[in-house]
């Protein structure tokens, strides 16, 4: 993520949770983002400096009025107008860092072997948010390259408990061993 999309995505977020519409404008940007995602030519259009920035400013306009406050399609603009309007979903990627900070939200990634019931997803949540007092927004993802176990993915660090690491670290303890 680049300094500008922590900066804006960053001043976009304080200026919503001053006028507390943080939920509102966080709903806008997963709604612009998936747009994003979903069409990749619509951000190339956007940004393509052949168009004059008048003419992509109207486009933004026509396409998201009555579909997000006006602070998202005027963020939008700006970007636009600064030719940074591809960074977007970094600056909404900022913006939920920041979202998470103040509600005391932890994002967790637990990758596995295999899909995880939905019992166990519960426990592993109560399990982290016990270890850390945060709200847990667990995300579950499968990688069929693991043997087995669970990888949690955290913002600040990794705790990797799958046989893969086990085994790793076994050999890494054999080699070290004096015969």
């Amino acid at each position: 993520m680049t300094d500008t999309a922590k900066t804006y995505g960053g001043a976009l977020y304080d200026l919503a949770a001053g006028e507390q519409l943080v939920d509102e404008i966080w709903r806008d940007l997963q709604l612009v983002r998936t747009v994003f995602d979903e069409n990749p030519g619509y951000g190339k259009l956007l940004a393509n400096p052949a168009i004059a920035k008048e003419e992509r400013r109207q486009l933004i306009d026509e396409a998201w009025r009555g579909q997000v406050h006006p602070y998202t399609r005027n963020f939008m603009k700006l970007l636009c107008d600064n030719g940074t309007i591809r960074q977007l979903p970094d600056c909404a990627v900022e913006y939920k860092r920041r979202y998470n900070l103040d509600h005391g939200i932890l994002a967790v990634r637990a990758v596995c072997a295999a899909p995880m019931r939905p019992e166990l997803q519960e426990k592993l949540r109560q399990k982290i948010a016990a270890m850390t007092g945060k709200r847990i927004e667990l995300t579950v993802c499968v990688d069929e390259r693991l043997l087995g176990g669970v990888r949690l993915e955290l913002p600040d660090r990794q705790l990797d408990g799958s046989v893969q690491h086990q085994l790793d670290a076994i050999a890494r303890r054999l080699r070290n061993t004096v015969l």
